[in-house]
This record gives structure tokens, C-alpha cells and sequence, in this order.
């Protein structure tokens, strides 16, 4: 990992809005002591609160929750630059081609390494029962190694083939291989395939509620998409052509995605294909609608909080898995959140701690220093 000056010249910015966008979603919902959006809903009525509880509980459940949506769009957004920064780095020399493998293998070894810090914690030294593979940038460390490789040799069609082949075969592999000793449904959250494969793969190893091991195949699927929707707007095709196509590509993926869900549930702790389906046409339907206000229409302005966290988006991740942020925010606000009753004091301090992560964001933001591995 490097820290980098750099201008932010010839970007997307509606790119970086949205990678900003599923950063604050997972600080608002998850990490760095700054609830924004749970606590805001304990401000209304009590039946209000009840009801909005469930959007902030992860579990074993079908159909989609707010908290559920973040970690697909980062992992959509980490394929849609793949593209923009392969054309950089690709050299006209094909001897040339292997430092870039070896860049592309670093950066995967990296991420996946880091994945390890907040996801095992690292830092603990206690390697015997240590959780691995239960972390976000451990699933992008290995999907951007095969994805990157992927860009470099393989056409759009090659692409979008492969990403439905891998979306179907994920689904084949549930209905087809059986789970030894277990006679229950195939997609139960007791015991599935993909539950299994974790305990034989990792073991003690194994972070109970995450069976990722198998989802591997639907991580790499979900930053294809990405690729795909990269590809399109790294295209030379003017940008009312790549508007509509993603509304049309944003649509689709999201009916296609309810359809099959009624055959292969819609379930976050599988990343079933219909799952990654649904909430990739959501993240696509909002990139057409930030491409559209942001880079065409050049209403930027009100996108800049977002920008802030996606050019930054590593660095801002580490640091709340690192840090509790709210302690630090009520070194300034602590005195007056408590004149408040608590409900009010609660989401007065996750303000308070969102906003020392923008502002150490924007000093960044504004010494051109970015945080790139």
C-alpha cells in the first residue's frame, strides 16, 4: 500500500460518488461508531423505530435489507474501475504484460491481507481459531486478481458469457451436489452447501453466519457486472447511449433478479445469483442516475460529501474498523449530545463521529493525498 498525490483529473466523478455512496452506507449502518441512519429512525414514534429495526439486522433471511445493500456495491463498483485502471497500467509491450501481472497478484495479496486486520482481527496474534474469509476485502482481493486477468484477455461478450455461466453454475451446484447427512432444504440456513464447504475449507477457521467459500464464484460474478457496466462507460460511445444502456442493463438485472429469486432465494449469506441480480441493478440504476446529474447534467456540487469517502474509500474503511470514532467526537460534542434525552444523544454523537471522518476525508481530499494499493 502507497500513499500517492495525485489530481483527480480525467475521473468519472459519478464513479466516485458511488463508491462513496456504499462507504457511508457501511459507517452509517456498521462501523466507526457513527450510526447515522439506525439512530435516526429511534427519533420518531416507537412503532416507527420497530419497524425500521429489521433494516439494520444481518442474519440468515430472504429478500433484501438496507444493510445488506452496501457490501454488493462496493464489490460492483471495485469491477467497474478494473477497466479504467487495466488501460493504464497495460504497456504496448507484451513483455511488459507480466509486470502487470505481478501487479495485479500484489494488489489481490494486499487486500486480502488487510481483509484480515478488521475481519480477524490480525492484530490478536491468536492464529489457532483466527477467522479468515469473512471480510470484504479479502472477497475483493481475490476477485480483482481473477477479474483483472480476466479484462486483460477476454472480450465484453467473453465477459458478459462468463458472468452468466458463473451466476448459473452457482445455482447448479446447490441443486446438483449434495450435502453428506443432510436431507433438509437446499438452501436452508441450519445447513447447506455452502455452510459445509466452509467447515471442511476453513474449519476453525470458519466465522459462524458466513459461508463464503463457495460464494466465491458469486463474488467474482458480482464484480463482472461491474466489469461489464466499466466497459461501457470506458467505451467511446457518447454519453447519452451509455445512459440509456445502463437504465436498460440497471433494469434488467433487477427483474431478472426477482424472477429467479423465486426459485433461488434472494439471500444475502448465500450471495445467491438472484441476490447479486437485484442489487446490482440497484447499484446500476443509481449509477445512471448520478452519471446522468453528475457527468452530464454537471451537477456535482451536492455529490461532494459522497466523492470525499470514494476517492479515500481503503483509507476510511481501515481507519473505523480501527477506531471508534464517536469517542473522538464527543471530545467536541460529548457535553452538549448529553443535555438531549438519549435517543436524540445517540444519533447527535453519530453525527459527530461521521463527521470527524469526513473532515480527516476532505484534509486529504485537499492535499491531493490518496491512499492506493
Amino acid at each position: 500500500m502507497e500513499e500517492k498525490t495525485l489530481k483527480l483529473d480525467n475521473r468519472i466523478d459519478s464513479i466516485d460518488a458511488l463508491r462513496g455512496l456504499a462507504m457511508f452506507l457501511i459507517l452509517a449502518i456498521d462501523i466507526g461508531g457513527a450510526p447515522i441512519i439506525e439512530t435516526f429512525t429511534k427519533l420518531w414514534s416507537e412503532n416507527f423505530a420497530n419497524a425500521a429495526a429489521d433494516q439494520f439486522k444481518y442474519g440468515y433471511v430472504e429478500g433484501l435489507r438496507l444493510c445488506f445493500i452496501a457490501m454488493p456495491m462496493f464489490l460492483f463498483v471495485v469491477g467497474l474501475v478494473i477497466p479504467f485502471s487495466m488501460s493504464k497500467r497495460l504497456p504496448q509491450q507484451q513483455s511488459g504484460k507480466k509486470n502487470v501481472y505481478l501487479h495485479i497478484i500484489m494488489r489481490g495479496v494486499i487486500l486480502f491481507l488487510l481483509g484480515l486486520i478488521p475481519g480477524g482481527p490480525l492484530f490478536h496474534l491468536q492464529f489457532a481459531n483466527m477467522p479468515v474469509y469473512n471480510n470484504v476485502l479479502e472477497y475483493i482481493g481475490i476477485g480483482y486478481i481473477v477479474c483483472a486477468i480476466i479484462v486483460l484477455n477476454t472480450t465484453w461478450t467473453f465477459q458478459l458469457v462468463l458472468t452468466l455461466g458463473l451466476m448459473v453454475l452457482y445455482y447448479l451446484v446447490f441443486l446438483i451436489i449434495p450435502v453428506p447427512g443432510w436431507e433438509g432444504e437446499i438452501f436452508s440456513g441450519k445447513m447447506n452447501l455452502a455452510i459445509y464447504i466452509d467447515n471442511v475449507v476453513l474449519g476453525p477457521h470458519h466465522h459462524p453466519g458466513s459461508w463464503q467459500v463457495l460464494a466465491t464464484i458469486s463474488f467474482i460474478a458480482n464484480m463482472l457486472l461491474g466489469v461489464l457496466m466499466g466497459q461501457l462507460l470506458k467505451s467511446t460511445r457518447d454519453k447519452k447511449y451509455k445512459l440509456k444502456m445502463l437504465f436498460i442493463f440497471g433494469s434488467a438485472m433487477l427483474v431478472a433478479g426477482m424472477i429467479w429469486g423465486l426459485f433461488f432465494p434472494v439471500v444475502r449469506s448465500l450471495w445467491s445469483s438472484s441476490f447479486v441480480l437485484v442489487t446490482c441493478g440497484i447499484t446500476t440504476l443509481l449509477l445512471a442516475v448520478f452519471y446522468w446529474l453528475i457527468d452530464i447534467r454537471g451537477y456535482k456540487k451536492w455529490a461532494f460529501f459522497f466523492i470525499v469517502f470514494g476517492v479515500n474509500s481503503i483509507a476510511i474503511y481501515m481507519m473505523a474498523h480501527m477506531f471508534d470514532f464517536k469517542l473522538i467526537g464527543n471530545i467536541v460534542i460529548g457535553g452538549f449530545s448529553s443535555l438531549f434525552p438519549s435517543n436524540v444523544q445517540d444519533f447527535i454523537q453519530a453525527v459527530g463521529a461521521m463527521t470527524v471522518m469526513w473532515l480527516i476525508m476532505y484534509y486529504m481530499y485537499l492535499k491531493k493525498t490518496f491512499i492506493k494499493i
